[in-house]
């Protein structure tokens, strides 16, 4: 299920919000509504200002905090598209923003000018905020809330920029890290020793997180920790089957049944052939998927009168024999499902499973390295 939805586009890139993000705006907005304390002499957050207008403030913080972390991601995109990588979206989580990009760059100086983008955003955001407190506050006064906000939402992107150009991998630190690796090594091995200096840095806000009995601390450890070991496995996955195309590791003239066959029947062959799904095809023109699940879906005593058309599904995935591998595994990965059919000319000639990629992967997995 997609827990995000679109909220608009910026420069062509849709942006999307995560149901988690709506759970983080009111805790920002709560925690800076409680926070006072003077950082270099100012005062940071809304907790001396009285109700309700701390509130006002601090949701408004809460709000403007996120559109900064937007910011950040379109830094990143920017340059992305600027050496032609495809942008998908910008996805705005619980614990900041994501730019799904098409591709991640292996041109070491490609990827370290996309790395410091977001952070370069951010910092130039926080310089810009501070000078105009510096305006403001002689006028308004340095206690006065529009004050305090000018001068909290700079610092808090000048603590964003520094935080996230800490050396741990997947954060843009560590990937200024892994491009610095890759100057010098393989590619698979620089990700991997990269992602290796982040997990230390996740075990270590983990276990701060654990005694100092900080929630925060201890969530945003593992989830850079589960983020080091995720993008590990798939540069893992697309240097292995680099150069692989799907022709060469599919199936050819792969069984398929026919829409009229009835569940009992598809039951009867699933038993014998030990396969888990066929493509369904009627004359020449594919028109579905059954898998074991859409069988199961049906009660026994209805499977006889139950036809494979009922069940199948209608909406098709596909890949041409001349894609890439690493293609047919991003497309299962996104969708979720185990297999592909192959078509060429509008005729299947093939079909993909995610073990013909497992197999492939497993074979080629020592290149790059």
């Amino acid at each position: 299920m997609n827990f995000a939805f679109q909220i608009g586009r910026i420069a062509g890139i849709p942006v999307r919000l995560h149901l988690t993000f709506l759970l983080i705006i009111p805790w920002v907005a709560y925690i800076f509504g409680q926070v006072s304390e003077p950082v270099f002499g100012k005062l940071y957050g809304f907790g001396a200002v009285p109700e309700p207008t701390k509130w006002i403030y601090s949701l408004a913080f809460a709000i403007l905090l996120f559109a900064c972390v937007g910011l950040h991601e379109l830094g990143h995109s920017f340059i992305a598209r600027r050496y032609g990588i495809a942008i998908r979206s910008i996805t705005l989580y619980l614990f900041g923003g994501v730019a799904s990009m098409e591709e991640i760059p292996r041109d070491p100086r490609m990827e370290l000018q996309m790395a410091v983008a977001g952070p370069l955003v951010s910092g130039l955001l926080g310089l810009i905020l501070i000078v105009l407190y510096t305006q403001i506050a002689p006028l308004m006064g340095e206690e006065h809330p529009f004050s305090i906000f000018l001068w909290t939402l700079g610092v808090i992107n000048l603590i964003l920029m520094g935080f996230n150009l800490l050396p741990a991998f997947p954060m843009d630190g560590g990937r200024v890290l892994r491009a610095w690796f890759a100057t010098w090594m393989p590619y698979v091995t620089a990700t991997r020793r990269a992602a290796a200096i982040g997990k230390i840095f996740a075990l270590m806000m983990t276990m701060l997180g654990l005694f100092s009995l900080n929630i925060l601390v201890l969530i945003v450890g593992l989830f850079i920790y589960m983020g080091a070991s995720e993008e590990e496995r798939v540069t893992t996955i697309d240097v292995s089957l680099e150069g692989i195309r799907v022709k060469n590791i599919m199936s050819f003239d792969p069984r398929t049944v026919g829409s009229e066959m009835t569940l009992r029947q598809l039951m009867e062959i699933m038993f014998q052939e030990k396969h888990r799904g066929y493509p369904v095809v009627d004359g020449s023109v594919l028109t579905g998927i059954v898998t074991i699940t859409d069988l199961l879906r049906v009660p026994e005593d209805q499977r006889e009168s139950t036809t494979v058309e009922q069940v199948m599904t209608r909406t098709i995935y596909v890949i041409g024999p001349e894609d890439e591998a690493s293609a047919a595994m991003k497309k299962m990965t996104a969708q979720s499902i185990r297999r592909l059919p192959v078509l060429k000319d509008n005729r299947l000639v093939g079909i993909i499973s995610r073990e013909d990629l497992v197999r492939a992967i497993e074979l080629c997995s020592e290149r790059g390295t």
